[in-house]
């Protein structure tokens, strides 16, 4: 999906219409339609434009509320930065229309009239903002049908809600131009079942509730002040949008992969003075976008834990246990011993039933997760659900899919190892390692698989019943001599951080068995030689393109993300390390500029010598303010 470039506002034309704050209000009466018709202030920089004060009330509805709620603001103060918001918006659409007239770099289609959005907005632009309002429309329709007729019945949902990756949406069809004008064309179904026509009346009854029928409305939904509010708002949107990436896209010519890989120099050279609570602090906060560059201390590192959790049986007996040591009946070698017998019991067991019973993005064939629900770029290496899936109705373009979960996979300690070993290492042999009572298995190994990172995350979003290990950077920060886990998992960190490559240990802990993969380590590098040098080692060392790339080849990649809008935002939607170094500074200079801008001619509109263009009327929504 792609990221809108920011807005002037948070509170543009559009929230006054949104559906979700619509669905059981009714803010208007026969009696009162009059008085929230009013307006409240107009706009005048080349064409007047009134805001009604039924603007502000919704726009209030929408999310205004909040700032009441939950932030201590008085209604008073949230109505007047409502008003103050749609008025700079007003300025701001209007402004552009004048810049957009004079700029002859701008195409114009000139059989449109002057300052209105269509005069200014490719064909393409236009066909997006009309698609946008009718994808809207039926969605609010949607939401009031009752029709079940194409859903079976999907059984009880008897598996518990599972954490899914951060920010992780179904994947939605990016539509041709053809197939969105298709789509307009077919306007709305409002009458091929009895359930259409029932959601049709009630959408028609909550509009005609909230003053959004309008004196136009002939029967159809096109003919609705609703309507017609949502495309108005949808074009401008698109005008403000082309106006920002117009201003954006001077920013991010004059960007080059050398300026970009002296800011990564900045950020090398500003960690090697960090002291060591710096350094541990930035471990724990790490990111990929965030990244450690580099480290002047100890050997410290991540570990990935992939936790086997004992079952309420286990845990009871495990209490006892404890119980007895307390009480010194149990030396802690007995103790171990005892608990590894309680422990043998332990099982695995795919706990993702509840993504496919959400509709999350699954293909039914490979019984894989796809998009933001796998971690893997080769589709071979996204690990496919351990159970039965039954499906009910196809997953198509436009529809998700509905299945039902039938048994699910349990694997016993044992064979969960082997599984490990066939899926992340493809069954070859690996090397064994030392055990002891409290350690179940271990191997070293000197590399790292095929997107063993991904591999990992994997296996750990299907089986780990520890929440901790779930959406973290690279896993458990391991520190030099660990006190602040179990014995056990502290002990076979840095056990793991001394192994490195892709080696692993299975280890007990009063929780159940970990498996814990090594991840990555840090140990007291050379300033003059650090492990990541140059940007172009750094990014080699991620992966975003296969095969170590030269400096030459790296300022070629960035300059194709660079040629036009629609590779810039698929560059975005990868948000890898890149990205982020050239957005950060990109964004200084971008929301520097368009802030000032948005100052100085709201400024002007309003209080300096066109100051004439903007009027309120303030006695007109008083009885909102107090």
């Amino acid at each position: 999906m792609k990221k809108r470039l920011i807005k002037f506002l948070t509170v543009i034309l559009s929230v006054i219409i949104g559906a979700a704050s619509l669905v059981g209000c009714n803010i208007v009466t026969d009696n009162t339609e009059r008085d929230l018709n009013q307006v409240v202030a107009t706009v005048n920089v080349n064409q007047k434009d009134e805001i009604y004060k039924k603007d502000l009330i919704m726009a209030y509805m929408n999310g205004g509320y909040m700032y009441v709620q939950y932030y201590g603001y008085d209604v008073a103060t949230v109505y007047n930065m409502i008003l103050n918001s749609l008025v700079d918006n007003r300025i701001m659409v209007q402004y552009i229309y004048n810049e957009f007239e004079n700029d002859e770099a701008v195409a114009k289609n000139t059989d449109k009239a002057q300052y209105t959005p269509e005069r200014y907005l490719s064909s393409d632009e236009i066909t997006d903002a009309k698609y946008d309002t009718y994808k809207s429309i039926n969605d609010l329709l949607d939401n009031y049908s009752e029709d079940n007729s194409d859903t079976e019945k999907q059984g009880a949902l008897i598996f518990d809600v599972r954490t899914v990756p951060t920010d992780a949406k179904n994947a939605e069809k990016k539509l041709t131009k053809e197939e969105k004008n298709d789509y307009i064309a077919k306007g709305f179904d409002i009458t091929s079942t009895e359930y259409k026509r029932a959601a049709f009346n009630k959408v028609i009854t909550l509009l005609k509730d909230n003053g959004l029928l309008g004196s136009d409305y002939n029967g159809s939904i096109e003919t609705t002040d609703y309507f017609n509010r949502l495309l108005k708002s949808n074009f401008e949107s698109a005008i403000i949008e082309k106006y920002e990436y117009n201003i954006k896209k001077k920013t991010i010519d004059e960007l080059d992969y050398a300026t970009l890989a002296a800011a990564y120099t900045d950020k090398l050279d500003a960690q090697k003075a960090w002291s060591n609570s710096d350094f541990v602090s930035a471990l724990s906060s790490a990111s990929a976008t965030s990244p450690i560059l580099y480290s002047a201390f100890g050997t410290y590192g991540y570990v990935y834990n992939l936790l086997l959790g004992v079952n309420d049986y286990q845990s009871a007996k495990i209490t006892e246990l404890q119980h007895e040591r307390e009480h010194e009946h149990l030396t802690e070698a007995e103790y171990a011993t005892e608990r590894k017998a309680i422990l043998a019991g332990t099982v695995a067991k795919d706990l993702r039933a509840s993504w496919i019973l959400s509709g999350y993005d699954f293909d039914y064939d490979s019984k894989k997760f796809t998009g933001d629900y796998t971690f893997a770029k080769n589709a071979d290496n996204s690990l496919p659900f351990q159970g039965e899936v039954k499906e009910i109705r196809a997953k198509t373009d436009d529809k998700t899919g509905i299945y039902s979960i039938g048994s699910v996979k349990t694997f016993g300690l044992a064979e969960f190892k082997d599984f490990v070993n066939g899926y992340v290492y493809n069954n070859e042999s690996l090397t064994p390692a030392a055990t002891d009572d409290n350690i179940y298995a271990a191997y070293t190994r000197a590399d790292k698989p095929a997107e063993y990172d991904a591999k990992m995350n994997e296996l750990l979003f299907a089986f780990s019943t520890d929440p901790g290990s779930l959406n973290t950077y690279k896993g458990y920060v391991i520190k030099p001599d660990n006190n602040e886990y179990v014995k056990t998992f502290g002990d076979a960190g840095e056990a793991l951080l001394k192994e490195g490559g892709s080696s692993y240990k299975v280890v007990a802990s009063d929780y159940g068995y970990h498996f814990m993969f090594f991840s990555e380590v840090w140990k007291e590098e050379d300033p003059n030689h650090p492990k990541y040098a140059t940007l172009d080692k750094y990014l080699n060392s991620l992966g975003i393109i296969d095969g170590d790339k030269t400096v030459e080849e790296w300022e070629e990649y960035f300059a194709a993300q660079k040629e036009n809008k629609e590779t810039w935002e698929d560059f975005e939607e990868e948000n890898n390390f890149l990205y982020f170094l050239a957005n950060e500074w990109i964004s200084v200079r971008f929301n520097d500029e368009t802030a000032r801008n948005r100052t100085n001619v709201t400024t002007e509109y309003r209080y300096g010598e066109h100051k004439d263009s903007t009027v309120i009327y303030k006695n007109r929504f008083a009885d909102l303010i107090g």
